[in-house]
């Protein structure tokens, strides 16, 4: 008598399943890109552009101005450096002028940011609150990658007294 007897070729069905296992995760580590899309902008933002609204220094949601306790009023473009003015009250309850200076720049394809001046009654560069600003800004603006696709890196930055022109290069990867 002949028994017919099915063979399931179970040795077929493990072999298959893990080369499909080991193929999607090599898929998964390494992702397919069609290319990549670079860019330069140049910007120019004239001097008439920032004197319309009263102006604000924020970076990652967080006014550095707030810490000086001033009122800035007021932004100037000069060569080389941003100057923003503002009031501050004295103890006396009475209002002083004032004014910070801020240089802004580029460097190894980073915006960099420094109060090089500050003229405000009893604050001076020194004043533990300025160093702080200082070093949260180097922190802050030292990021290095917009994000998994893209890359900006500012190539230059130039303040005069007319504009500010920031040359950035943008790069999509897809």
């Amino acid at each position: 008598m002949n028994t017919q007897t099915r063979k399931f070729p179970v040795l077929f069905v493990v072999v298959s399943l893990a080369m499909l296992a080991l193929v999607t995760s090599a898929c998964s580590f390494l992702t397919p890109r069609l290319g990549e899309i670079s860019q330069v902008v140049d910007l120019s933002l004239d001097e008439a552009l920032f004197s319309q609204s009263s102006p604000t220094f924020k970076v990652h949601n967080h006014n550095f101005w707030e810490d000086l306790d001033v009122d800035v009023s007021r932004l100037e473009l000069h060569d080389g450096y941003l100057r923003f003015l503002g009031t501050w009250t004295m103890p006396n309850g009475s209002e002083a002028d004032c004014s910070i200076d801020l240089s802004l720049g580029a460097e190894n394809g980073m915006l960099t940011a420094t109060v090089i001046a500050v003229d405000i009654p009893g604050v001076e560069l020194t004043d533990p609150r300025v160093v702080e600003i200082n070093q949260e800004l180097e922190t802050h603006l030292s990021l290095e990658k917009f994000g998994p696709y893209a890359e900006v890196c500012f190539e230059d930055l130039e303040v005069t007294e007319e504009a500010l022109r920031i040359k950035v290069q943008v790069k999509i990867r897809f």
